[in-house]
């Protein structure tokens, strides 16, 4: 194996369509993992991602985001981020929470700019000042606005969470996702539940930086036309310091049910509808193949796009004509979790319990968590590419086509 400074090239590949050569490598003494992408487009782009799964729905990984671009050891200013906003020449800065990794890209079409952003964002990730202080603000404090008043809760994350959660979809697609996973990260909101973002203590978030932001559990990405060989150098700066660390992010794959199962789940509204007809929303969820199967992940996009992508789709038009709900619900297909997900369904439907239609569950299952109107409808069946292209050839299983009509 090819080795150059501290890195072993794993694999090569020449893309024709892209006229770009790829190279995958493995940093030897800390088992970062590289993929460098050359080609003569001038815009460069650069990432660095770590696998970050959530035990829970304090939203420490979206803290943790947030909190790495208040300065760092290089950088001690109070926000860096905000001053490369400003003062660089990037076309792309910005830092992105899934549900099990984080995400940290930027771009630029000039060379100097564009290794000054990566050497603060490597900086950042792996060097943060991290603080209570820089906790509190960007994850949770109490804070008192008039004397007589109780304290409230405030913070970047908490308010940023809060407005997301006053979106009926937003919750849906939540509440979707997290009935569909039970049983893994993908449970948990790791964006943060305003309800349990105070459970989180400054120690669990600054164990979880040491648990997870480690050269051994990132994969690096480099796209452009700038030297290869000068990646390797310069990454090999940052990451050389590092000694190897065993990382547990492996994300489990989510077992079958034994049967579908159909959740009720309240949400809140605003006060300017909390006197109109009660509404609800309705979902039909499937867990699918693992994402990697790149043929089955490419197959159902195309599946997906001729069901719900156009407006004479079939499934979409057999919704909406049903006229038991405004629009079409459900984020469609989900592939950028280690297990492809299926979600679709109608929002503005009328509150009617016989109208949902039956599986041959023996009921539904509840949280009446929030005391506030409306409900949203789970339920997950597994089914294989063949079953799903025999959908898109009109000849789904009877008993789904009728849930899908029985709104």
């Amino acid at each position: 194996m090819t080795v150059s400074h501290g890195f072993e090239l794993i694999s090569e590949q020449t893309i024709t369509e892209y006229k770009t050569l790829a190279r995958f490598y493995r940093h030897k003494k800390t088992r970062a993992e590289l993929l460098s992408l050359s080609n003569d487009d001038d815009n460069k782009v650069f990432g660095i991602t770590f696998r970050t799964p959530p035990t829970n729905s304090t939203g420490v990984a979206h803290i943790l985001e947030h909190s790495v671009l208040c300065g760092s050891r290089k950088y001690p200013v109070k926000e860096p981020f905000v001053e490369l906003l400003k003062g660089s020449l990037n076309t792309f800065l910005n830092a992105f929470t899934y549900p099990d990794k984080t995400c940290y890209p930027v771009a630029s079409q000039s060379l100097q700019d564009f290794y000054n952003l990566i050497d603060v964002y490597l900086d950042a990730v792996f060097y943060p000042r991290i603080t209570p202080f820089i906790f509190q603000q960007e994850g949770w404090h109490f804070e008192l606005e008039k004397k007589a008043s109780p304290l409230i809760y405030k913070g970047v994350v908490f308010n940023e969470m809060k407005g997301a959660y006053s979106s009926p979809e937003n919750v849906l697609a939540e509440y979707s996702l997290q009935s569909l996973f039970p049983d893994n990260p993908y449970g948990f909101d790791s964006g943060g539940d305003p309800k349990q973002i105070p459970n989180l203590t400054f120690e669990q978030f600054e164990a979880f930086h040491r648990a997870y932001y480690h050269p051994s559990n990132a994969r690096i990405y480099f796209y452009g036309d700038d030297d290869p060989e000068e990646r390797l150098k310069f990454l090999n700066e940052s990451l050389k310091d590092f000694d190897p660390m065993e990382v547990n992010s492996t994300i489990p794959l989510q077992s079958p049910f034994d049967r579908p199962r159909r959740i009720i789940r309240s949400f809140i509204v605003g006060d300017e509808d909390r006197d109109k007809p009660k509404k609800g929303m309705f979902t039909l969820n499937w867990v699918l193949a693992e994402s990697e199967d790149v043929q089955t992940n490419f197959t159902l996009h195309i599946i997906e796009y001729i069901l719900l992508g156009m407006p004479a789709s079939p499934l979409r038009k057999a919704l909406i004509d049903s006229g038991l709900g405004e629009d079409v619900a459900g984020e469609g297909l989900g592939t950028e979790l280690r297990q492809i997900y299926f979600s679709t369904g109608l929002k503005g439907i009328e509150m009617e319990e016989p109208r949902y239609g039956n599986l041959g569950n023996p009921g539904p299952e509840r949280d009446r968590s929030s005391n506030h109107r409306s409900c949203a409808e789970h339920h997950r069946i597994p089914f294989t590419r063949k079953q799903y292209w025999a959908l898109s050839a009109g000849s789904f299983p009877d008993a789904a086509i009728t849930d899908y009509l029985a709104l």
